[in-house]
């Protein structure tokens, strides 16, 4: 059995992927009831820096631990704001320098489960999808309701699918991974990104200025892990 930490879009599309019955385990105790051999980290907040802590570090941890104790993975879905967006193309080895506080908890919650041994940190480039709560999601809507969206010229990301990022999620664990993964999609600049999801969307896209982040991620080892990932050359897909 593979437990999730919440209901969350994430959460169900790995549902649909995994090749076990998914449980949902919402406080640490739950763990030792269940008793997952596999605990993957879905729950996250990006609200409210009290929130942020308790959700992204001390529950994480605290769950980790008690899947620990029954010598279950761990698998904390990590993030792309763990580091300062100078240099781009991050790789497992590069060092962390987080941006803003949500990136910082991810931080957090990476040391605390890799402490514990045992475990897969996933970290994760700009995920998207028409309603997955990310840096994307603001500018779908923008096309949408506004039929227009001012996209940065000197914003780079690596964005995937929900879908797909669940997709290779559940082949890791299959292949029984460990330590840390970058996941995420070919690097793109967000205006092309942006010109992207109006082929699909409809809507005008206005390129503006602003101040450079690369906040790319190298893939190298999850290629070398036989994982590939989806061209994006074609109209980006949800």
């Amino acid at each position: 059995m593979i437990a999730v930490t919440d209901e969350g879009e994430l959460a169900r599309n790995l549902a649909l992927y995994l090749d076990d019955e998914v449980s949902i385990i919402d406080t640490p105790k739950r763990v030792i009831e269940l008793k997952p051999r596999v605990v993957i980290h879905t729950l996250e907040a990006k609200d409210n820096k009290s929130t942020m802590w308790n959700n992204n570090v001390w529950f994480a941890i605290n769950v980790a631990r008690n899947a620990n104790k029954l010598g279950a993975l761990n698998v904390y879905i990590s993030s792309y704001l763990i580091f300062d967006g100078k240099n781009g193309y991050y790789s497992e080895s590069s060092t962390p320098s987080p941006i803003n506080y949500f990136g910082m908890t991810k931080l957090a919650g990476e040391t605390g489960i890799a402490s514990l041994g045992n475990y897969l940190i996933v970290r994760a480039g700009a995920i998207y999808s028409m309603t997955y709560d990310g840096i994307i999601r603001p500018f779908i809507r923008s096309l949408l309701k506004r039929h227009k969206a001012n996209c940065t010229v000197v914003l780079f990301l690596s964005p995937m699918s929900v879908k797909e990022f669940s997709e290779i999620i559940s082949k890791l664990i299959k292949l029984d991974a460990r330590g840390i993964v970058n996941v995420g999609g070919k690097r793109i600049s967000f205006t092309d990104l942006c010109y992207k999801l109006s082929e699909i969307l409809g809507g005008s896209v206005v390129p503006v200025k602003g101040k450079y982040y690369d906040f790319s991620i190298d893939t190298w080892l999850l290629e070398n892990l036989g994982i590939s990932i989806r061209d994006r050359q074609e109209p980006l897909l949800f």
